[in-house]
């Protein structure tokens, strides 16, 4: 799952070298050398395998005009409306050049946008040379739609007097909240708006500094070729060349940090993944969109200000030696500020494979099993297969005599499909797991023919909104047979499209996979499609039982991106639903009754609702922006409140874990400590038993 902004970063601060964009460091003059043999080999393969080729025309030209023009400058505060006059030359030849002229476009933009970025910091610094007042009523707004471009020099500094005018009462507030705890220091309200300028200036500094360093070369050229390719979907994408002896050598050294996968957007570094079992993960005050503010190391009295540092520089201060301790100061969704020490460790891989518990029910054993992702073993005879470890894990607990089980696949991003049609076929005896399909000819069916299931008993699969590609091939296929009951929030990711990577290659129209030297491409080249004949792209998957969804105020799913494939439709694969069938439309009709009409899972659904629907428009006058903070703050607070169960889950460790736990470091069993107390409090977890205990009353007749 891409993001749409390409200057975007995202590495992980934890045991290992980052996974995804890994930044090019070596073999990049190659592709300078080669803009144009670069540039028509990818678009020509894009035109030639690509599931959804686009129309080189007038039309598509315009769009890919649009999209560099976005991509470089969303806000609309670099480029002045001259500017764009002079690039309208080129709108409506972009289809050409990517048809075999010569590649010019990108040059020239790149060259004015240089320009102007340096124009832009002799613009913040001298707008942040002079104090702000925040006692008139002025609005900024954080997502601004049909803004139009600066007519001239005069117009842009206004712009980005409202924007670094808000930036600034943001730091401003900061500190005089901090001032209230400062029994030493006696700042005025003047010296704080002046540490607040000199923040906000050193921020934007280094934010310009990242931006100037993608105007080289080659990151000008990627983030154009890029522009291009995300207009046929949002999963292809071109990477440039990586020297891969120095990668193999990151890989093969030891890290130790928090734990998290971050990424940089705007100049501010923030948390876009925590590491299950990782220390910020099992501090439980590290959330996902978390942003860096401060790093202060073990042992130490002194703050490291982050505002506007590199990615790489700010995972230096994060990463240490085994056991030492860093304190970060995250700026939280709500705007509040929070310090937590965090002590570092070394990923435990283990922690990201299949695993289960036990929910002791007063009435019955239920088992539960997550996993992060369907990894697979590539072939490794050392390697882990999740299948396999499934069908260990789902062993174990037959072994615990377990009545049912819950398969938590929450922020599951995928992986193999092999491993989701073997797992499947843990559930279902024989039949159609998927189907795959190219733009043209007839699609090919995945099946399973076993001669008997690992589990027939009851079964519900816990889904949110990034539950996505092999997961929902999972969730669908159980809810398609009416295996087991999917519950969730209002739908799953809806990423239902394959990509293969391919070598750009030295000659034109070459496409093996052989030749990396000049990049690879990234190519949306399939579909999949349920049982049923629908697609999983776009719409993903429905659960039977809807639960609020803590993302959907974000709109972080394939359908907020408007380059992504549509839903359409194929033939249906011939298959027999399971016979667990009638008791699967009774508790769905039961549990979705109750769950409708639950009053606490309608006042968070308000809430949410309040908070996707609140105003993009913010105030700069002091006190009206402290009260929209504190809404913010209180309704975010009260959200995390209503999402603890009110009663803590019964949940242990399965018999043999709590035999291996004796025997283990002490770290293993505090994040195993950790991970249970986390199942404990959890209220969608809560809600999945409460369907399952429902299925256990529809077997026995009672209502």
């Amino acid at each position: 799952m891409k993001s749409t902004s390409f200057f975007n970063r995202t590495f992980f601060a934890g045991s290992a070298i980052c996974l995804l964009s890994i930044p090019a460091i070596a073999q990049k003059s190659k592709v300078v050398d080669n803009v144009d043999l670069v540039f028509h080999n990818t678009t020509g393969m894009l035109q030639q395998i690509h599931y959804a080729p686009q129309p080189l025309n007038d039309h598509f030209s315009g769009q890919v005009f649009t999209e560099y023009l976005q991509q470089l400058d969303g806000g609309k505060r670099f480029f002045l409306k001259s500017d764009i006059t002079r690039f309208r030359e080129f709108e409506w030849q972009l289809d050409d050049e990517m048809r075999g002229k010569m590649v010019q476009f990108y040059k020239v933009v790149n060259t004015v946008y240089k320009q102007r970025v340096k124009e832009v910091e002799q613009i913040i610094k001298d707008l942040l040379a002079q104090p702000f007042s925040f006692t008139n009523d002025e609005y900024f707004n954080d997502s601004p739609k049909n803004i139009l471009y600066c007519k001239n020099s005069d117009e842009l500094k206004t712009r980005w007097k409202n924007y670094l005018k808000y930036q600034v009462l943001v730091q401003y507030d900061d500190l005089l909240e901090q001032r209230k705890k400062d029994t030493v220091n006696h700042f005025t309200d003047a010296q704080l708006e002046t540490k607040a300028r000199e923040t906000v200036a050193r921020i934007e500094k280094r934010s310009m500094e990242n931006i100037l360093k993608l105007t080289a070369d080659e990151e000008a050229f990627n983030l154009y070729l890029n522009s291009i390719i995300n207009l046929y979907d949002p999963h292809s994408s071109y990477f440039l060349p990586v020297d891969r002896r120095e990668f193999q050598e990151g890989m093969s050294g030891i890290y130790y940090g928090i734990g998290a996968l971050l990424q940089e957007q705007n100049g501010k570094v923030s948390i876009a993944e925590l590491m299950i079992g990782g220390p910020a993960w099992k501090s439980g005050q590290v959330e996902k969109g978390d942003v860096l503010v401060k790093v202060q190391q073990g042992g130490s009295t002194e703050k490291t200000d982050l505002a506007g540092l590199a990615m790489s520089e700010v995972i230096k201060l994060t990463r240490g030696q085994k056991g030492t301790t860093v304190t970060i100061t995250f700026r939280k969704n709500d705007g509040s500020l929070k310090d937590v020490t965090i002590q570092r460790e070394a990923l435990q891989l283990e922690d990201t494979f299949v695993k289960s518990a036990i929910i002791n029910d007063s009435s019955a054993k239920i088992g539960y099993i997550t996993f992060p992702k369907f990894y697979t073993n590539f072939g490794d005879a050392n390697g882990r297969s999740c299948a396999t470890d499934m069908a260990l894990e789902l062993e174990k607990l037959k072994a615990e005599n377990v009545e049912g089980v819950v398969i938590d696949i929450r922020d599951n991003t995928g992986g193999s499909l092999g491993e989701v049609i073997n797992m499947v076929g843990l559930f279902i005896k024989q039949g159609p797991v998927v189907q795959v399909k190219s733009s043209i000819g007839t699609p090919y069916v995945s099946t399973v023919n076993n001669p008997g299931v690992l589990y027939d008993g009851p079964l519900v699969v816990l889904v949110n909104e990034m539950s996505a590609s092999a997961a929902e091939i999972f969730a669908a296929a159980i809810q398609d047979y009416h295996r087991g009951i999917v519950i969730g929030a209002a739908s799953t990711y809806g990423k239902g499209s394959v990509q293969r990577g391919f070598g750009v290659g030295e000659t034109k129209n070459q496409i093996g996979p052989d030749n990396l030297d000049l990049g690879t491409i990234h190519i949306t080249l399939q579909k999949y499609y349920r049982i049923t004949g629908a697609a999983t792209q776009l719409k993903g998957v429905s659960p039977d039982i809807k639960l609020p969804g803590i993302y959907e105020p974000y709109k972080m799913q394939e359908k907020d991106n408007p380059t992504a494939l549509k839903w359409d439709t194929i033939a249906a694969a011939p298959f027999a639903l399971s016979n667990h069938s009638e008791e699967v439309s009774r508790t769905i009709a039961a549990a979705g009754g109750r769950i409708e009409k639950d009053s606490s899972l309608l006042a968070l659904r308000k809430n949410i609702h309040w908070l996707e629907n609140r105003s993009n428009l913010h105030s700069m006058k002091l006190d009206k922006y402290r009260a929209e903070k504190k809404q913010l703050q209180q309704t975010i607070a009260t959200i995390r409140k209503q999402l603890v169960t009110a009663d803590s889950l019964p949940v242990i460790n399965t018999a043999d874990v709590q035999e291996e736990l004796k025997h283990k470091e002490q770290f293993r069993n505090d994040s195993n400590k950790a991970w249970l107390n986390s199942l404990k409090k959890d209220l969608f977890l809560s809600e999945a038993i409460l369907v399952m205990q429902t299925w256990f009353k529809t077997r026995t007749g009672n209502s």
